[in-house]
């Protein structure tokens, strides 16, 4: 029987995230300020009423403790947005004395993972430190990095942290391999490798338990989490309360190294620093899954704001809710740099 490959058969594509075109120009839209946190409360309902999907938002601003949230509470699929815990994992591990960001991994040919990243085109016999690993889970969403990087942590210690965190609603317990075979409606077990994944007969994909299958995942929690959660990582790392300071120092910087950076940052103006990580899901042609959370240092002394999207069940142009998570992200970072910019000489 004809074979087809991985992507045209599937009908789908894990980004988990890939490289994003350039950001559309702020000026060229209106960003009305919200004067009250009432007005910031209802341009963000207004926006995510505006989503055909589920949405998921917190935002905190960290000086003041002020926050918003939206089904904060709720568990979404978090595509990529999961390396955050295996990178803070990671950086705990190197801080015990377990792992040293200066080890090194041969990098073999059963090691590459579908999906994003650089890695999968590398050859094999590549002697890899676990730093320049880390740097690419993160600043290139690297599947292949992660994986070794998930393997080398071990998921029984990814749930260590999370619960030594207070993190009760979040549940990494797959790499990127099995996240991707699971999201087919494959058997995450059989480890498939890429040559093999392209190798199943159409009859395969075809499958009412295939089918059935995938559409159990989107309803389960493997590597699912809340924006509330994602949200207590991340300003764990900018408290300096995860480990020490310098590991979350660590956390924080790789972070700022990132791909995909259109949704939060979409509307932002360009000298934002920002670390964040995003990830996505898509199945025939369009987002299912779209995600993106970050830190934010806001200029003029005004402080640091956590901004977290997680948006399941879409079905959406993926250009139009980018816009509207980017409306929601500018619309938060005028209201809080309003609120607590510094007079000028403090």
């Amino acid at each position: 029987m004809k074979k087809r490959t991985f992507l045209a058969a599937a009908g789908a594509v894990l980004l988990l995230m890939a490289a994003a075109p350039a950001r559309l120009a702020a000026q060229d839209l209106d960003f009305p300020v919200p004067r009250t946190r009432a007005d910031l409360e209802q341009t963000l309902r207004a926006q995510a009423g505006k989503v055909n999907g589920r949405i998921g938002v917190y935002v905190k601003h960290v000086e003041s403790g002020q926050a918003i949230g939206l089904r904060e509470g709720e568990r979404f699929q978090l595509a990529s947005v999961f390396k955050i815990p295996v990178l803070m994992t990671l950086h705990e591990q190197v801080h015990l004395g377990r792992i040293s960001l200066d080890d090194r991994i041969l990098f073999a040919e059963r090691m590459k993972t579908f999906g994003s990243g650089l890695m999968v085109n590398m050859r094999p016999g590549l002697n890899i430190s676990v730093q320049d690993l880390q740097l690419l889970m993160m600043a290139r969403s690297d599947n292949t990095a992660t994986d070794i990087l998930f393997d080398l942590v071990t998921p029984q210690a990814i749930a260590r942290t999370m619960a030594g965190l207070g993190l009760k609603d979040t549940t990494i317990d797959y790499d990127t391999r099995s996240l991707i075979l699971a999201f087919l409606g494959l058997d995450p077990a059989r480890r498939l490798t890429i040559a093999e994944l392209g190798q199943l007969p159409v009859s395969a994909w075809a499958d009412p338990k295939r089918l059935a299958a995938a559409k159990a995942f989107d309803a389960s929690t493997h590597n699912t989490s809340t924006p509330k959660d994602i949200a207590a990582l991340l300003e764990a790392c900018v408290s300096g309360a995860f480990v020490d300071r310098e590991t979350s120092d660590r956390v924080l910087e790789t972070m700022k190294s990132h791909t995909g950076a259109e949704l939060i940052l979409r509307y932002l103006p360009e000298s934002t620093e920002v670390a964040r990580k995003g990830g996505s899901l898509s199945r025939d042609g369009g987002d299912t899954v779209l995600n993106d959370c970050a830190v934010i240092w806001l200029p003029e002394g005004a402080g640091t704001l956590i901004v977290c999207f997680l948006a399941n069940d879409l079905r959406e142009v993926h250009y139009e809710i980018k816009h509207k998570m980017g409306m929601m992200a500018r619309a938060a970072y005028d209201y809080f740099l309003a609120k607590n910019r510094k007079p000028a000489g403090n």
